[in-house]
């Protein structure tokens, strides 16, 4: 951020995003046809008697989008993270628990497509305008950005202003830029008048636009008294397992555990495996401990897993019945949702994957409910083996998180549920 930028920005008690945003849009901070493209920003031609007079004054911007009631790192990954593997779970329970609609939380930052070094936000618009009115924010949606039939680039439209003339920033723009003449090069002199021109067109243009906007404004704040998704606490930290929502001013998070108790059966599963893959013959006794209970893990975490998943389905689908069943056992409960959703035909015990879900559930409850008998060893072809190989059987584990994929995605897929984005996350996922 630029020494004045901080400074104004200090010395009126203003954050720094917004009083960048005001002299992009109204003061004359840009060299033009300096370099490859048409603008280059210059925060040193600015006083700062200038800038604070034109913050003064000025009280509406276009300048991306607010997001408050979450902090910007935690936005921040999980929008990377969006953009190149699957996430667990969403951020909020729905957009404007985090878009600011009407007045903005004290805890916001802006989202920004484009750094400003990169691309000058006055050629292009936003979905979202911001207002400083006595002394508070507010952002208001006010346009949507479509595709434009027979064009290979869209524009921005809206019912509530006419941003027609926008559309002729594009083509005027890129007729400059392509190609720029760079200083030195002939033609340059009258290159840069015409960019010159071209920006106070371009001021001309938006002007009338930002003044609509201020009407706005006062129009939508006469009209809304009650705004439920302003806070006043920072924002917690959130892990990639928990969502939060915005009620009456307050935060709410939630946790998932299903894709908690999925990814830990899974570690479990291959630990076991590689634990018998690997050919150490020495300190027997102590690796069948470690295998047991890599195995054991794995299947507690895996009915866990199941459980969590057909419980969260359960209370969002049907809150008031699904409180009443609790008691039932996982099968009983997967059974139920499915009777409820008509479905029913699709459980089948005698197939797999529902084979494998009787077959975690009878695993579970012998290490659960132990009943403190002994039980008679068994003879095999390749020797004796206790009761314990046969509770925690190596076929069984191997396959059983490709079982947990294959049940919870066939129920998704049969209820037209969206497949968890943690049930087959891409290799490069951080939390794997």
């Amino acid at each position: 951020m630029h020494k004045i930028i901080e400074t104004v920005a200090q010395k009126m008690k203003l954050p720094c995003w917004w009083v960048e945003a005001i002299a992009i849009e109204y003061t004359e901070c840009r060299e033009y046809a300096t370099r490859d493209e048409i603008w280059t920003f210059n925060f040193d031609k600015l006083s700062e008697y200038d800038l604070e007079e034109a913050v003064r004054s000025r009280h509406v911007v276009v300048h991306g989008t607010l997001m408050h009631n979450v902090s910007a790192d935690v936005w921040s990954s999980r929008a990377i993270e969006r953009l190149v593997s699957n996430i667990p779970v969403g951020l909020c329970e729905q957009p404007d628990d985090v878009i600011a609609e009407g007045l903005v939380s004290d805890y916001h930052f802006p989202f920004i497509g484009n750094p400003i070094d990169v691309w000058d936000p006055k050629l292009s618009f936003s979905s979202h305008f911001q207002v400083l009115d006595n002394g508070q924010f507010w952002q208001w949606h006010i346009a949507d950005f479509v595709q434009v039939k027979g064009r290979h680039y869209g524009k921005w439209t809206s019912s509530e202003v006419d941003l027609e003339p926008l559309d002729q920033i594009r083509e005027k723009s890129a007729l400059l830029r392509n190609p720029a003449i760079k200083p030195g090069e002939p033609g340059h002199t009258d290159f840069k008048v015409e960019v010159e021109k071209f920006y106070q067109w371009l001021n001309d243009l938006r002007r009338p636009i930002l003044d609509a906007l201020w009407d706005i404004h006062v129009r939508k704040r006469r009209a809304q008294s009650s705004f439920p998704k302003v806070t006043k606490c920072i924002p917690p930290q959130l892990s990639r397992f928990e969502s939060f929502t915005i009620r009456n001013g307050e935060i709410y998070t939630k946790f998932f555990a299903a894709p908690v108790f999925f990814r830990s059966c899974r570690q479990h599963a291959i630990e076991a495996e590689k634990l018998v893959s690997s050919g150490d013959k020495q300190g027997s006794a102590a690796k069948l401990d470690d295998i047991y209970q890599e195995r054991a893990n794995a299947i507690i975490l895996g009915a866990a897993c199941l459980e969590a998943f057909i419980n969260d389905l359960g209370f969002e689908h049907f809150p008031k019945l699904w409180k009443n069943v609790e008691s039932l056992s996982l099968t009983a409960k997967w059974q139920l949702y499915l009777v409820l959703k008509g479905k029913d035909d699709l459980f089948g015990p005698s197939r797999e994957p529902y084979q494998s879900l009787v077959q975690l559930k009878k695993s579970r409850d012998k290490m659960m409910h132990f009943k403190g008998d002994y039980k008679k060893v068994r003879k095999m072809t390749n020797g004796v083996i206790t009761h314990t190989e046969l509770d925690l059987p190596r076929g069984f584990v191997c396959a059983l998180p490709n079982r947990l994929e294959q049940l919870i995605r066939e129920l998704c897929e049969a209820t037209a549920l969206p497949i968890p984005p943690w049930l087959t996350p891409k290799p490069n996922l951080g939390w794997m």
